[in-house]
């Protein structure tokens, strides 16, 4: 089906559904399963000003550009980022090219209109890849080569080079033009991680830090109060005990975590796997309201990036007697916080994560 046609179906879906964007993630698929492409790259709000050590600034923007829509398309999930970066390292140099064919780049696609593959990821209109404006978008075309990439089958368990094949249709065997770019890809990568990380990308409200410095915010005397559910008990204990622990963008453990990170592994803790991004997460489980939240909900707030109106930017881990832990940002790590320090900036939502 045309790109265009499934846009604008996505688009009157959207606008059923309250005028609002509906995401559902979770259990049927990752964000960019759910939404369309605008929604997609509106979503990606992560973005460092700062230039990459190894990286001129045109391309350390179009890395961080490309990073973060694969972030918010994926679920944070970093084979994709780096899957991403080693295609349009390949066929770009990580350069915006406009309607230009890169010598020994992706040449097994069909042409485009004049002739030409356009943009980071050389796509080419007749084979689907949107317009020449769309694909000569960072974002756009980014947003464009994930949502492919998310519908090849098993592309987690495969080897990144021969997925990139796929979804590109490169006639270099075996991939071995993207797999000369692969080690490549991973140097920059966690270079636009700790970009983003510096940046406080995904960062919460700061203060409100409610027990002394030497105890992360834990007030003296905190248990899990009576009545806790035995999985919400597991989830909270491990949460304690990351206490302290550093913030870094996209990280999940052991030692370092972003906001979701660490919820995602709280709960896994209790047997409940949970994407490894926002605002999926806010639609794992079940919606509860203000007076009804009990201890190991999840708490959902805009944040200092919120991705858009209603989605939240950061998320905590309710503790009960009005405390919430997370990674809060690089200054402060994973501290506890007051309920009104917390959520002083709004309420997104409130989630039992149980199924």
């Amino acid at each position: 089906m045309n790109y265009k046609v499934v846009l604008a179906l996505c688009l009157a879906a959207l606008a059923v559904l309250m005028g609002l964007v509906v995401l559902t993630g979770g259990a049927t698929g990752p964000v960019a399963e759910q939404a369309t492409l605008s929604t997609l790259v509106n979503m990606a709000s992560c973005q460092s000003t700062g230039t990459i050590v190894t990286l001129d600034p045109e391309q350390s923007v179009n890395a961080e550009t490309i990073v973060s829509v694969t972030a918010a398309a994926s679920g944070e999930s970093a084979q994709a980022e780096q899957i991403a970066l080693m295609v349009a390292i390949t066929e770009s140099g990580l350069r915006d090219l406009g309607n230009t064919r890169v010598p020994g780049s992706n040449t097994g696609e069909g042409m485009g209109q004049d002739g030409t593959s356009v943009g980071l990821f050389q796509q080419q209109t007749q084979d689907g890849w949107g317009t020449v404006s769309e694909e000569s978008n960072p974002a756009d075309a980014t947003g464009m080569f994930v949502q492919r990439l998310l519908s090849v089958s098993d592309w987690q368990t495969k080897k990144p080079w021969r997925v990139a094949e796929e979804v590109q249709g490169s006639r270099f065997v075996r991939g071995s033009n993207y797999k000369t770019h692969w080690l490549e890809a991973g140097v920059v990568l966690a270079e636009v991680t700790g970009s983003f990380t510096v940046a406080g990308c995904g960062a919460g409200p700061t203060g409100g830090v409610t027990g002394a410095a030497s105890s992360d915010g834990l007030p003296a005397g905190y248990a899990i109060p009576l009545g806790t559910t035995p999985q919400a008990s597991l989830a909270i204990t491990y949460a304690l005990s990351k206490l302290g622990d550093r913030y870094v963008w996209g990280a999940a453990g052991p030692n370092a975590f972003d906001c979701s990170g660490l919820t995602m592994m709280a709960w896994a803790q209790a047997g409940e796997t949970l994407d490894h991004y926002t605002v999926d997460q806010m639609n794992e489980g079940q919606m509860v309201a203000v007076g009804a939240m009990a201890p190991g909900d999840l708490v959902f707030v805009p944040g200092t990036d919120a991705p858009g109106p209603g989605l939240p930017g950061h998320v905590g881990i309710y503790l009960g007697d009005g405390l919430v832990e997370s990674a809060v940002d690089p200054q402060m790590g994973v501290v506890v916080q007051s309920w009104t320090a917390f959520t002083a900036g709004g309420l997104d939502a409130i989630v039992n994560p149980t199924t």
